[in-house]
Protein backbone atom coordinates (compact mmCIF):
# COMPACT_ATOMS: atom_id res chain seq x y z
CA UNK A 1 0.00 0.00 0.00
CA UNK A 2 1.31 3.77 -0.69
CA UNK A 3 1.44 6.08 2.13
CA UNK A 4 -1.85 7.64 3.13
CA UNK A 5 -2.54 10.74 4.89
CA UNK A 6 -5.35 9.61 7.44
CA UNK A 7 -8.01 11.98 9.19
CA UNK A 8 -9.64 11.37 12.28
CA UNK A 9 -12.50 12.62 13.92
CA UNK A 10 -12.29 13.37 17.79
CA UNK A 11 -15.72 13.57 18.93
CA UNK A 12 -17.77 10.34 18.36
CA UNK A 13 -14.35 8.67 16.83
CA UNK A 14 -11.50 9.19 19.26
CA UNK A 15 -13.49 10.49 22.25
CA UNK A 16 -16.53 8.88 24.15
CA UNK A 17 -18.42 10.76 26.71
CA UNK A 18 -19.44 7.59 28.02
CA UNK A 19 -15.97 6.89 29.31
CA UNK A 20 -14.80 10.48 28.77
CA UNK A 21 -11.36 9.34 27.13
CA UNK A 22 -10.05 7.77 24.34
CA UNK A 23 -9.80 4.05 24.12
CA UNK A 24 -6.31 2.65 24.21
CA UNK A 25 -6.56 0.50 21.55
CA UNK A 26 -7.41 3.87 19.10
CA UNK A 27 -4.11 5.21 20.66
CA UNK A 28 -2.40 1.93 19.71
CA UNK A 29 -3.48 1.94 15.98
CA UNK A 30 -2.08 5.21 15.51
CA UNK A 31 1.08 4.67 16.57
CA UNK A 32 1.72 1.20 14.41
CA UNK A 33 -0.27 3.28 10.94
CA UNK A 34 2.83 5.82 11.84
CA UNK A 35 5.57 3.18 12.22
CA UNK A 36 4.30 1.71 9.21
CA UNK A 37 5.03 4.77 7.51
CA UNK A 38 1.40 6.55 7.33
CA UNK A 39 0.98 10.41 8.30
CA UNK A 40 -2.18 10.39 10.55
CA UNK A 41 -3.70 13.86 10.95
CA UNK A 42 -6.63 14.90 13.39
CA UNK A 43 -9.76 16.61 12.05
CA UNK A 44 -12.07 17.98 14.50
CA UNK A 45 -14.67 20.88 14.93
CA UNK A 46 -13.31 21.20 18.26
CA UNK A 47 -10.82 24.32 18.46
CA UNK A 48 -7.55 24.28 19.44
CA UNK A 49 -8.36 25.21 23.20
CA UNK A 50 -11.28 22.51 23.47
CA UNK A 51 -8.47 19.97 21.86
CA UNK A 52 -5.13 20.62 24.01
CA UNK A 53 -5.55 17.21 25.74
CA UNK A 54 -4.89 15.34 22.04
CA UNK A 55 -1.75 17.81 21.54
CA UNK A 56 0.24 15.39 22.24
CA UNK A 57 -0.77 12.46 20.45
CA UNK A 58 1.27 10.90 18.04
CA UNK A 59 -0.04 12.75 15.01
CA UNK A 60 0.99 14.91 12.09
CA UNK A 61 -1.58 17.69 12.54
CA UNK A 62 -4.49 18.99 13.09
CA UNK A 63 -7.45 20.67 11.30
CA UNK A 64 -9.46 22.67 14.08
CA UNK A 65 -12.72 24.66 13.85
CA UNK A 66 -14.19 22.33 10.97
CA UNK A 67 -11.46 23.70 8.66
CA UNK A 68 -11.18 27.25 9.40
CA UNK A 69 -7.31 26.38 11.18
CA UNK A 70 -5.20 24.04 9.62
CA UNK A 71 -1.78 22.90 11.34
CA UNK A 72 1.00 20.40 9.65
CA UNK A 73 4.36 19.40 10.94
CA UNK A 74 3.94 22.42 13.94
CA UNK A 75 3.64 24.97 11.13
CA UNK A 76 0.40 27.16 11.08
CA UNK A 77 -0.41 26.88 7.31
CA UNK A 78 -4.02 28.01 7.42
CA UNK A 79 -6.16 30.58 9.81
CA UNK A 80 -9.35 32.01 9.10
CA UNK A 81 -11.74 33.05 12.14
CA UNK A 82 -15.12 34.55 12.42
CA UNK A 83 -15.13 38.40 11.84
CA UNK A 84 -16.21 40.45 15.15
CA UNK A 85 -19.24 41.65 12.88
CA UNK A 86 -20.21 38.11 11.89
CA UNK A 87 -19.93 36.63 15.84
CA UNK A 88 -21.93 39.49 17.02
CA UNK A 89 -24.32 38.84 14.83
CA UNK A 90 -24.66 35.06 15.22
CA UNK A 91 -24.54 35.62 19.24
CA UNK A 92 -27.87 37.72 19.17
CA UNK A 93 -29.61 35.31 16.98
CA UNK A 94 -28.61 32.66 19.05
CA UNK A 95 -29.43 34.99 22.41
CA UNK A 96 -33.08 36.05 20.44
CA UNK A 97 -34.28 32.03 20.64
CA UNK A 98 -32.93 32.08 24.62
CA UNK A 99 -30.89 28.69 23.28
CA UNK A 100 -27.51 28.18 25.44
CA UNK A 101 -23.92 28.37 23.39
CA UNK A 102 -20.39 28.07 23.60
CA UNK A 103 -17.74 30.03 21.54
CA UNK A 104 -14.74 28.07 20.46
CA UNK A 105 -11.49 29.81 20.24
CA UNK A 106 -8.06 29.14 19.53
CA UNK A 107 -7.26 30.06 23.71
CA UNK A 108 -10.61 29.06 25.26
CA UNK A 109 -13.79 27.69 25.29
CA UNK A 110 -16.23 30.41 26.51
CA UNK A 111 -20.01 29.85 27.68
CA UNK A 112 -22.77 31.57 28.41
CA UNK A 113 -23.89 29.81 32.08
CA UNK A 114 -25.82 26.82 30.57
CA UNK A 115 -23.83 26.20 28.23
CA UNK A 116 -20.36 26.10 30.37
CA UNK A 117 -22.39 23.77 32.15
CA UNK A 118 -23.36 21.38 29.20
CA UNK A 119 -19.80 21.41 27.86
CA UNK A 120 -18.09 20.49 31.03
CA UNK A 121 -20.36 17.71 31.45
CA UNK A 122 -19.79 16.46 27.84
CA UNK A 123 -15.69 16.77 28.13
CA UNK A 124 -15.73 15.33 31.59
CA UNK A 125 -18.04 11.99 31.03
CA UNK A 126 -21.17 13.75 33.33
CA UNK A 127 -18.92 12.95 36.29
CA UNK A 128 -20.00 14.08 39.41
CA UNK A 129 -16.71 14.33 41.23
CA UNK A 130 -15.74 18.34 41.74
CA UNK A 131 -11.80 17.41 41.65
CA UNK A 132 -12.73 15.78 38.06
CA UNK A 133 -14.70 18.47 37.14
CA UNK A 134 -12.10 21.54 37.50
CA UNK A 135 -9.60 19.14 36.35
CA UNK A 136 -11.80 18.79 33.16
CA UNK A 137 -12.51 22.78 33.12
CA UNK A 138 -8.56 23.26 33.49
CA UNK A 139 -6.93 20.56 30.83
CA UNK A 140 -10.02 21.94 28.44
CA UNK A 141 -9.67 25.61 28.55
CA UNK A 142 -13.17 26.37 29.32
CA UNK A 143 -14.13 29.89 30.96
CA UNK A 144 -17.47 31.84 31.51
CA UNK A 145 -17.88 35.12 28.98
CA UNK A 146 -16.45 37.08 31.31
CA UNK A 147 -13.28 36.05 30.94
CA UNK A 148 -13.76 36.51 27.19
CA UNK A 149 -11.12 39.29 25.41
CA UNK A 150 -12.53 41.18 22.63
CA UNK A 151 -9.32 40.60 20.13
CA UNK A 152 -9.72 36.66 21.03
CA UNK A 153 -10.15 35.05 17.68
CA UNK A 154 -13.32 32.72 17.66
CA UNK A 155 -13.67 30.17 14.86
CA UNK A 156 -17.40 28.64 15.67
CA UNK A 157 -20.31 28.23 17.65
CA UNK A 158 -21.99 25.18 19.49
CA UNK A 159 -25.37 25.42 20.98
CA UNK A 160 -27.15 22.75 23.35
CA UNK A 161 -30.93 21.87 22.33
CA UNK A 162 -33.37 19.75 24.23
CA UNK A 163 -35.97 19.81 20.81
CA UNK A 164 -34.52 20.12 17.33
CA UNK A 165 -37.64 22.66 16.56
CA UNK A 166 -35.44 24.84 17.84
CA UNK A 167 -32.83 24.55 15.51
CA UNK A 168 -35.10 24.67 12.23
CA UNK A 169 -36.15 28.24 14.06
CA UNK A 170 -32.17 29.33 14.00
CA UNK A 171 -31.51 27.91 10.09
CA UNK A 172 -34.63 30.64 9.43
CA UNK A 173 -32.77 33.16 10.92
CA UNK A 174 -28.93 32.47 9.78
CA UNK A 175 -27.77 33.83 6.80
CA UNK A 176 -25.27 32.55 4.08
CA UNK A 177 -22.48 31.53 4.33
CA UNK A 178 -23.26 30.26 8.02
CA UNK A 179 -25.10 26.72 8.26
CA UNK A 180 -25.91 24.77 11.46
CA UNK A 181 -25.22 20.89 11.83
CA UNK A 182 -26.21 18.23 14.32
CA UNK A 183 -22.23 17.31 15.39
CA UNK A 184 -23.68 15.01 18.57
CA UNK A 185 -26.07 13.70 20.94
CA UNK A 186 -25.39 13.70 24.68
CA UNK A 187 -27.22 10.57 25.90
CA UNK A 188 -27.37 11.47 29.41
CA UNK A 189 -29.21 14.51 29.41
CA UNK A 190 -30.40 13.91 25.89
CA UNK A 191 -28.99 17.15 24.60
CA UNK A 192 -28.10 17.69 20.94
CA UNK A 193 -25.25 19.52 19.94
CA UNK A 194 -24.99 21.52 17.07
CA UNK A 195 -22.18 23.81 15.64
CA UNK A 196 -22.72 27.02 13.64
CA UNK A 197 -19.84 27.51 11.03
CA UNK A 198 -19.04 29.11 8.18
CA UNK A 199 -20.29 26.70 5.53
CA UNK A 200 -17.49 28.17 3.20
CA UNK A 201 -14.95 25.80 5.41
CA UNK A 202 -15.28 22.57 5.84
CA UNK A 203 -13.28 19.77 6.91
CA UNK A 204 -13.11 18.84 3.67
CA UNK A 205 -11.78 22.15 2.50
CA UNK A 206 -9.22 21.54 5.19
CA UNK A 207 -8.06 17.89 4.38
CA UNK A 208 -7.30 19.55 1.22
CA UNK A 209 -4.93 22.10 1.92
CA UNK A 210 -3.15 19.58 4.02
CA UNK A 211 -2.84 17.01 0.71
CA UNK A 212 -2.09 19.95 -1.18
CA UNK A 213 0.99 20.92 1.44
CA UNK A 214 2.23 16.80 0.75
CA UNK A 215 1.72 16.95 -2.96
CA UNK A 216 -1.13 14.28 -2.73
CA UNK A 217 -4.31 13.54 -4.50
CA UNK A 218 -7.66 13.31 -2.42
CA UNK A 219 -7.02 8.97 -3.76
CA UNK A 220 -4.61 9.01 -0.86
CA UNK A 221 -6.70 10.55 1.45
CA UNK A 222 -8.51 8.30 4.35
CA UNK A 223 -11.26 10.09 6.37
CA UNK A 224 -12.63 8.29 9.70
CA UNK A 225 -15.51 10.03 11.40
CA UNK A 226 -19.60 9.55 12.95
CA UNK A 227 -21.67 12.30 12.42
CA UNK A 228 -22.89 14.80 10.28
CA UNK A 229 -19.83 17.30 10.41
CA UNK A 230 -17.89 14.41 9.02
CA UNK A 231 -20.29 13.88 5.88
CA UNK A 232 -17.77 16.73 3.27
CA UNK A 233 -14.75 14.78 4.89
CA UNK A 234 -16.31 11.02 3.90
CA UNK A 235 -17.14 12.40 0.51
CA UNK A 236 -13.69 14.50 -0.03
CA UNK A 237 -11.61 11.01 0.59
CA UNK A 238 -10.82 8.42 -1.72
CA UNK A 239 -11.30 5.81 1.24
CA UNK A 240 -14.25 7.21 3.85
CA UNK A 241 -15.28 5.22 6.90
CA UNK A 242 -17.79 5.46 9.47
CA UNK A 243 -17.88 4.25 12.99
CA UNK A 244 -20.52 1.28 13.92
CA UNK A 245 -21.98 4.22 16.66
CA UNK A 246 -22.05 6.77 13.72
CA UNK A 247 -25.15 8.50 12.68
CA UNK A 248 -27.03 6.70 10.18
CA UNK A 249 -26.73 9.89 7.60
CA UNK A 250 -22.69 9.38 7.78
CA UNK A 251 -23.11 5.77 7.47
CA UNK A 252 -24.75 6.28 3.97
CA UNK A 253 -21.52 8.35 2.68
CA UNK A 254 -19.09 5.74 3.86
CA UNK A 255 -17.53 2.71 1.64
CA UNK A 256 -16.76 0.74 4.99
CA UNK A 257 -18.66 0.49 8.29
CA UNK A 258 -15.76 -0.41 11.41
CA UNK A 259 -16.88 -1.20 15.06
CA UNK A 260 -17.79 0.85 17.83
CA UNK A 261 -15.65 3.46 19.29
CA UNK A 262 -15.84 1.21 22.57
CA UNK A 263 -15.47 -1.77 20.63
CA UNK A 264 -11.66 -0.91 19.09
CA UNK A 265 -13.37 0.53 16.06
CA UNK A 266 -10.32 2.63 14.82
CA UNK A 267 -8.16 -0.72 15.70
CA UNK A 268 -10.38 -2.52 13.76
CA UNK A 269 -10.78 -0.26 10.97
CA UNK A 270 -6.81 0.00 10.96
CA UNK A 271 -6.55 -3.98 10.37
CA UNK A 272 -8.60 -3.90 7.77
CA UNK A 273 -7.25 -2.18 5.44
CA UNK A 274 -3.61 -3.06 6.34
CA UNK A 275 -2.95 0.32 7.37
CA UNK A 276 -0.84 -0.87 10.62
CA UNK A 277 1.71 -3.31 8.13
CA UNK A 278 4.84 -2.02 7.01
CA UNK A 279 4.93 -0.71 3.55
CA UNK A 280 6.95 -2.96 1.12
Amino acid sequence: MNRKIIFLDVDGTLYSPVIGGTPKSALEAIELAKKAGHKVLLCTGRSLAGATKYLHFPVDGFIFGTGASVYVDGKHIYDNPLSKTQLKTLMKQVEDLDIPYILEAAAGIYGDKVGYDYIVNYYGGNTADEEKRLKVIRDNNIYHFDYLDENESIYKLCIFLRNLDQMKDLEEKIEEPFVLTLSAFEPNHQLYIVEITNGLETKATGIQKVMDYFGLGKEDAIGIGDSANDIPMLDYCGLAIAMGNGAEEAKEHADFITRDILDDGIYYAFQHFHLMEEMK
